[in-house]
């Protein structure tokens, strides 16, 4: 008697019902990028946009690591 598996269909229908994650590593990048590009914002941007001084330098004085 031979046992038959279906991997295949068991990790589709796990990837189906979980959104996807992504890594850790990509999440850090994408912080790092964000809080560049919001310090190369001028001043006028920041106001339209409706970011307060403080706030901002708050945001990016952050390390990647922390959200």
């Amino acid at each position: 008697m031979s046992i038959i598996t279906f991997p295949s269909a068991t990790t589709s229908a796990r990837t189906a019902n979980q959104p996807a994650r992504p890594s850790l590593v990509r999440l850090w990048l994408q912080r790092i990028r964000t809080r560049r590009l919001l310090a190369a914002l001028h001043p006028d941007q920041l106001r339209d946009a409706g970011i307060e001084p403080w706030r901002l330098r708050h945001e990016i004085r952050k390390p990647f690591w922390r959200g």
